[in-house]
C-alpha cells in the first residue's frame, strides 16, 4: 500500500505525483478550499510555464545558503531585494522575520540530503527535504520548510513528519524529522505519543481523496473546453 522508493521513479499512467509539502497543504485546508487547492496544484505542476511555480523557490534557496553562512541574514536580504514578483517583497521579509530567530537558536549548520518518493496508493509524494540541518551534538534533522501565509495546524506538520519518517533512511539516514513554520519561526517533530498507526490510515484516506480531487478537476476542465 506504502512504500518509499528511492530518487525520481517512472510513475504508472493513473498516478498522481505532487511534493509532500503540497499534500500537507491539502490535509491543513478545509472542505471547501480543498478542490481550489488541487485545482490550483494542477495548474502548477501540469504547466510548461516556469512563472507559474517557484515563487518561493528563491527564498528557500537563500535559507539554505544561510545556515552554511557566518552572515545568514545577509543572504535572506538578498533574496528580498532581487524579488521580482507581485507578494514576493512581502511574503520573503516575513520569512526571513521567523526564519533567522529560529535559525539562530536552533545553532545548526547545513548538510546534504536526498530526494525519495513515498507512495500511497494512487498518489506518489515526491520528498524533497528543504534543508537538512546538524547540531555540535552531531544530531541531524531532515527539514519540510512551510513558507505560505496560513499557519501550519499541528496535524498537518504530523502528517508531514511521518512521510518524513518513512522516508528518511534515503533522504538523510539516521536523522530526525521536522517540520519548520518559517513565518511563525515554529519548528514541529513528533509527539512521543502519537498513533503512528492511525495517522497512515489518516494518511492513506487523506491520499485517496487527493486524487479524487484530481481526477475530477481534470475532468471538470476538459468538460469545460468542449
Amino acid at each position: 500500500m506504502k512504500r518509499a522508493v528511492r530518487g525520481e521513479k517512472a510513475l504508472p499512467d493513473n498516478n498522481v505525483s505532487v511534493t509532500a509539502l503540497s499534500f500537507t497543504e491539502y490535509v491543513m485546508s478545509g472542505q471547501r478550499g480543498r478542490i481550489n487547492i488541487v485545482s490550483e496544484q494542477r495548474g502548477m505542476y501540469l504547466t510548461d510555464d516556469p512563472k507559474v511555480c517557484g515563487f518561493y523557490n528563491p527564498i528557500r534557496d537563500a535559507m539554505r545558503r544561510a545556515v552554511n553562512s557566518t552572515e545568514p541574514e545577509l543572504e535572506l536580504k538578498k533574496a528580498i531585494l532581487n524579488a521580482n514578483r507581485t507578494g514576493q517583497p512581502r511574503a520573503f521579509e516575513e520569512i526571513a522575520d521567523g526564519f533567522l530567530p529560529w535559525l539562530a537558536s536552533f545553532r545548526a549548520t547545513g548538510v546534504p540530503v536526498e530526494p525519495a518518493t513515498y507512495r500511497v496508493g494512487d498518489l506518489t509524494l515526491k520528498v524533497r527535504p528543504h534543508l537538512g540541518l546538524r547540531k555540535k551534538d552531531g544530531s541531524t534533522y531532515a527539514v519540510l520548510v512551510h513558507t505560505k501565509e496560513v499557519p501550519l495546524t499541528r496535524e498537518a506538520a504530523n502528517v508531514g513528519l511521518r512521510i518524513l519518517q518513512h522516508t528518511i533512511d534515503e533522504t538523510l539516514p539516521g536523522a530526525t524529522p521536522m517540520v519548520l513554520d518559517a513565518r511563525r519561526g515554529k519548528a514541529y517533530q513528533m509527539p512521543a505519543r502519537t498513533n503512528l498507526g492511525k495517522l497512515d490510515v489518516l494518511i492513506a484516506a487523506e491520499a485517496m481523496g487527493y486524487v479524487t480531487h484530481w481526477q475530477l478537476s481534470g475532468l471538470f476542465e476538459s468538460v469545460r473546453a468542449v
